[in-house]
């Protein structure tokens, strides 16, 4: 094989781990081009393992666009959620939805620091070794394994340990949640929502959405019969980023995503992505 056939054939889990690390679709796609023009130009007798060496570049990539950005995110006007990415509108992210992760996920991974989401991405998702992990983070294997464990730390404390059922449990939940709204009774749709449960809503300040997180039952649930009421507009059930989701459309036009992450005493995580920015590349197949 050639450079090209062996980067095509990794290209799908390298755009997943790039994502993962900068929550962006289009940072994403620079990474993995970024990539190509090094790849281009590696001894490929050199390369006993193309997909460790092609995540840990793509990896490496990542971490650094995250690093030129971190202030650009500390600006941001509301809550910042990653990308929503649907699965079917392109071949090239199969990856990112095979995974199953969740948009849930990629949320908590961006509020750690850079250095901690690329440790955990690299761990624990691509399963590359201490060695590799200490190496794109230029510290040593020790310092490796702290920083994924305080990133997995950050991450069951956030949204809890993924169940084997994780997706089945999202997918029910959102649906049960949707069929409550539908009913226009707060109560209903309160009894749905865990205690400790947290709603995200990124506008980007660009369109109306609630520049705070929402905390509990009952806020939420007022959240949701309020935007029930919206006019005119079709919700489509889509797998977002790996995970279950709906997308909002009106005249066509993708304007919000929704994905939940359900825990053992109702939906805990739900986040809204209403940026226009990042709605661009959503389409349904």
């Amino acid at each position: 094989m050639d450079h090209g056939d062996v980067f095509t054939a990794h290209r799908s889990t390298m755009l997943a781990a790039a994502f993962h690390i900068t929550g962006s679709r289009y940072d994403a796609e620079d990474v993995v081009q970024d990539a190509w023009e090094t790849w281009s130009r590696v001894d490929l007798k050199t390369v006993r393992t193309p997909h460790a060496f092609l995540s840990v570049m793509a990896s490496r990539l990542a971490l650094n666009a995250v690093r030129a950005q971190r202030r650009r995110r500390e600006n941001y006007p509301g809550p910042w959620l990653p990308d929503p990415v649907v699965e079917g509108d392109s071949p090239e992210w199969e990856m990112l939805h095979r995974d199953g992760l969740g948009q849930a996920l990629d949320f908590v991974l961006s509020t750690l620091t850079p250095e901690q989401a690329a440790a955990y991405v690299l761990r624990k998702v691509l399963d590359v070794d201490y060695p590799s992990v200490a190496e794109v983070l230029e510290t040593t294997p020790a310092a490796a394994r702290q920083l994924v464990s305080r990133a997995q730390r950050a991450v069951t404390s956030a949204i809890g340990d993924s169940l084997p059922d994780q997706g089945k449990r999202d997918a029910e939940g959102l649906a049960k949640l949707a069929e409550a709204v539908l009913s226009g009774e707060i109560d209903k749709v309160a009894a749905l929502i865990a205690p400790d449960a947290v709603l995200y809503s990124d506008g980007g300040g660009k369109v109306l959405a609630a520049r705070k997180p929402l905390y509990g039952p009952d806020r939420i649930a007022q959240f949701l019969i309020g935007i029930s009421t919206m006019e005119e507009v079709t919700i489509v059930p889509a797998i977002i980023n790996g995970g279950a989701g709906a997308v909002f459309l009106q005249d066509g036009k993708a304007t919000t995503t929704v994905t939940v992450r359900a825990g053992a005493t109702g939906v805990s995580t739900l986040c809204f992505v209403r940026n226009p920015d990042k709605l661009t590349g959503v389409t349904l197949a």
